[in-house]
C-alpha cells in the first residue's frame, strides 16, 4: 500500500499547486490514501469549507491539522461534518474527539492520528501520554496501518516521539516547520519518519510568507499583518510503502514538485 503525505498547505498557491500536481503524483504512486495537512490552506491560517472542497476535489483523502487549526470560527463545523478532517486531539478538549480516524481503502484499514507538540505551543496536554492513550482504542488497536502527524517545533521532540512510536505505528511524519528535512527513514522496526515533510506553498517565501514583509518584522521588531506569498510554487511530500499485513513500512520516499 501506498501512502502519499502532503507538507503544509499555504494559501491559494498552495492550494493551486495540489490541484496542479497532486492528479498527477495519483496516477504515479496510485496511492490508497491521500492526506495533507490543511491547517494553512486558508490565507495561512485554518481551513475554511471552500478550500476544503477544492482540495478534497483535487484528490486529498484526509486532512490533518496544526497550531492554526482553530484560527478560524467555522473550524469546528467543518470537522462535525467532515469526518476526514482531524486536528490534533491534545491542542484542545473541544477537539480531542477529532484527533484520529480510522479510514477504509481498497487496501484495507488506515488509522489517521494527529497530535501536536508541546514546545513552543501554549496550554497542550502531552502528546506523548495522548498517543499511549490512543494506542490502546478498538479501532486504532484494530487497524494494521497506522500514520501519525506530528506537528511540533522541536527536531528533539519528533525524535522522542519515533522512539515512543517505533514499531507501533507505520509512519511517523512530522509537520510545522515547513522546512523538508534530510532524514527519512524506515527503522528496523518497519516505522516509517521524517522530521518535517515541508510545505506546499511559494517556494521563494518565507515559511509560506511574503518575504518583503516578514524581513520587515525581524528587522524592526514591530509585528506586521502577515500575507501570503505570491510567486511560483512547489509541492513537498513524502510516500510511504507499507506492507498492509504486518503495518510495517518497506520504505519512505520525499517529493518535491515544482507546480
Amino acid at each position: 500500500m501506498n501512502i502519499v503525505f502532503v507538507g503544509d498547505v499555504f494559501g491559494r498557491p498552495g492550494r493551486d499547486a495540489v490541484k496542479k500536481l497532486l492528479p498527477r503524483i495519483r496516477q504515479e504512486f496510485v496511492p490508497a490514501l491521500v492526506i495533507a495537512n490543511g491547517e494553512n490552506a486558508t490565507h495561512g491560517t485554518a481551513m475554511t469549507r471552500p478550500a476544503y472542497e477544492e482540495l478534497a476535489a483535487a484528490g486529498v483523502d484526509v486532512f490533518t491539522g496544526g497550531n492554526h487549526t482553530l484560527g478560524k470560527k467555522d473550524s469546528l463545523d467543518l470537522m462535525a461534518l467532515h469526518a476526514n478532517v482531524l486536528c490534533p486531539g491534545n491542542i484542545s478538549p473541544a477537539v480531542r474527539s477529532h484527533g484520529f480516524g480510522v479510514f477504509d481503502t481498497p487496501d484495507g484499514s488506515v488509522a489517521v492520528i494527529n497530535a501536536i507538540g508541546q514546545y513552543c505551543m501554549n496550554g497542550v496536554d502531552s502528546p506523548f501520554h495522548y498517543l499511549e492513550e490512543l494506542l490502546g482504542y478498538q479501532d486504532i488497536a484494530g487497524a494494521v496501518v497506522r500514520v501519525l502527524d506530528f506537528h511540533a517545533e522541536a527536531t528533539a521532540e519528533k525524535a522522542a516521539m519515533l522512539y515512543l512510536t517505533d514499531g507501533r505505528l507505520s509512519a511517523v511524519i512530522g509537520t510545522h516547520t515547513h522546512v523538508p528535512t534530510a532524514d527519512a527513514r524506515v527503522t528496523p522496526r518497519g516505522t516509517a519518519f521524517i522530521t518535517d515533510v515541508g510545505m506546499t506553498g511559494v517556494g521563494t517565501s518565507i515559511i509560506g510568507l511574503d518575504p518583503t514583509v516578514m524581513l520587515e518584522h525581524f528587522r524592526t521588531g514591530v509585528t506586521q499583518h502577515p500575507k501570503v506569498a505570491t510567486g511560483d510554487a512547489v509541492l513537498m511530500a513524502v510516500v510511504v510503502d507499507v506492507d498492509t499485513e504486518t503495518g510495517r513500512s518497506r520504505c519512505i520516499t520525499p517529493l518535491i514538485r515544482n507546480a
